[in-house]
């Protein structure tokens, strides 16, 4: 569904970096309706990019709780398929750089990922299109919740970025002095990538709510300590003890 840049905003409803929460499920009309994407509970900043002409048009004129099924054709999805996009590589260049030669195998052109789509005895051809180039999608999407405060806002970016529940995220706002703080489970400490997971939040936060100061706090509850009373002889031998 992510895909394609949008910054207007169409109609009354939703206003250029409302934080939201939307479910959607995104199928091919011409396969059968077969499902190629959905999600829920996703985090979106509206009219910041990353969503479909389509979707972005359809959300601009919902209301939370609303459900709404959208037609996209290819101009307000991934575009029209391109010929100029089908690349010609010589086998043997694959080959060099250990590239399985394949239909339907993946490789990157150029930064660019494409998928071998046909090979000839000297060449393959390398389709540079988007998956769904081309194709009409039937979209249903349901505006679910729009954070209405600092804290909500915060606390959304957060679970996005951390692949969290927003419900397991607590946030406040001190208006006052303009501080954020971010209270995150010990969970996350498991990230290999925990760094730059939180400088992204810092930046989305500082887009959406412009404070002075984010705080993150991550709870480590430990395990109640049992502490053996004095004199009270241990259950297990010593190293030194013996046995004949």
């Amino acid at each position: 569904m992510f895909g394609v840049s949008i910054s207007a905003v169409f109609g009354l409803g939703l206003r250029v970096g409302d934080v939201v929460l939307i479910n959607y499920t995104v199928k091919v009309v011409d396969e059968g309706e077969r499902v190629v994407d959905s999600g829920r509970g996703s985090v979106i900043v509206f009219g910041k990019g990353s969503l479909l002409k389509a979707v972005e048009e359809a959300l601009a004129e919902m209301d939370v709780g609303v459900k709404r099924e959208v037609i996209a054709p290819p101009e307000k999805a991934y575009g029209l398929r391109r010929e100029d996009l089908v690349v010609r590589v010589p086998v043997k260049q694959l080959q060099r750089l250990g590239i399985r030669v394949r239909v339907g195998e993946e490789v990157d052109v150029g930064g660019r990922r494409g998928v071998i789509s046909r090979v000839t005895e000297r060449f393959a051809y390398i389709d540079l299109n988007h998956p769904l180039a081309g194709k009409t999608l039937k979209i249903e999407l349901e505006l679910v919740a729009r954070a209405e405060t600092p804290s909500d806002k915060a606390r959304f970016l957060a679970s996005r970025l951390l692949g969290l529940d927003p419900s397991g995220i607590e946030a406040g706002y001190d208006e006052a002095n303009g501080v954020v703080t971010i209270r995150l489970p010990a969970s996350i400490l498991g990230l290999s990538d925990l760094e730059a997971r939180l400088q992204r939040i810092a930046s989305d936060v500082y887009e959406a709510v412009g404070p002075r100061k984010l705080s993150y706090v991550i709870e480590v509850e430990y395990p109640e300590r049992v502490e053996a009373k004095p004199g009270e002889a241990s259950s297990q031998p010593s190293e030194s003890s013996s046995t004949s």
